[in-house]
């Protein structure tokens, strides 16, 4: 059985190759840049992209497993929907689309709706599916690292919601043990959380008995985040899903839930955990 993983450079992707190369599970992995391919060691690399249909064709030849990592992207339904329809033409047996808790018709935030209208298209395909669910990944913390180490302020349009966020890594093993034995996972959706919901206010008291010095956390209103991020040429679209992304969630999205644990038979990883692994990007070490 082959297994293709797409992003296979980023954060979900490159752990679920990583997991699945240590299980000695074969892999192919689609990247854009080889330079960056260096850290998925045994790994059959094709060099290729979503955008370039030859390169694409060629990765999904042979596939039995398809691991479908969706980045955002302006025009992402009919874009991904191409990739899908390669995929089925190819004869992928089975994929395993990363989606998002929050999906919805009726998101007002693009990147929610954009999963849905996706995940249904999925699922009304010929092929068998998995969706894998994660909420708001811990690593989005490290876009504030170097803020935090300048000025002891963690900034985010977050509110004081009390959210369960999830360790990217996590999410790549989950997606792992799915791919292992994609047939006992066929039609099933998966929701995967930290292992209890924090607040940012909780995540600022965690850093400063990491640093050893007070973080404050910022609660910044999502329209001043937006035109924020403006300010530094971030897209439009991209800078209002940013902004406000805390609507793309009702109180029933914000529980814990066990499916990482039964997927992996161990607990995800802790808030106190992460910052330990990553300490060295919030100190500056």
């Amino acid at each position: 059985m082959t297994i293709l993983i797409t992003g296979a450079t980023g954060q979900v992707g490159g752990a679920t190759a990583r997991a699945l190369l240590a299980q000695g599970a074969p892999v192919r992995a689609l990247v854009r840049n080889l330079a960056f391919a260096q850290r998925l060691e045994g790994a059959e690399i094709v060099q290729g992209s979503f955008e370039d249909g030859a390169s694409l064709d060629r990765a999904l030849t042979g596939v039995d497993a398809l691991l479908l990592v969706c980045a955002d992207h302006p025009d992402a339904v009919p874009h991904y929907v191409g990739v899908l329809e390669r995929a089925w033409a190819a004869g992928v047996r089975h994929i395993v689309k990363l989606s998002a808790i929050g999906a919805s018709a009726y998101s007002p935030v693009h990147l929610m709706a954009d999963h849905h209208a996706l995940d249904e298209r999925l699922r009304a395909g010929p092929s068998g599916w998995t969706l894998l669910q994660p909420h708001l990944y811990l690593q989005n913390l490290l876009r504030a690292a170097a803020a935090i180490r300048k000025t002891g302020r963690l900034s985010a349009p977050m509110a004081h919601d009390s959210l369960p966020l999830v360790d990217a890594r996590d999410v790549g093993a989950a997606a792992a043990a799915v791919l292992m034995d994609p047939a006992a996972h066929r039609g099933k959706t998966y929701r995967l959380t930290g292992p209890k919901a924090i607040s940012y206010d909780q995540v600022a008291a965690a850093l400063s008995e990491l640093l050893g010095r007070p973080v404050e956390y910022e609660a910044v209103d999502p329209h001043d985040w937006e035109a924020r991020l403006r300010v530094r040429d971030v897209p439009g679209w991209r800078a209002f899903d940013l902004a406000h992304i805390l609507y793309a969630y009702e109180p029933p999205d914000n529980a814990v839930s066990a499916d990482f644990e039964q997927l992996t038979g161990r607990p995800p990883t802790a808030l106190a955990t992460f910052l330990q692994d990553y300490r060295a990007d919030f100190t500056g070490a």
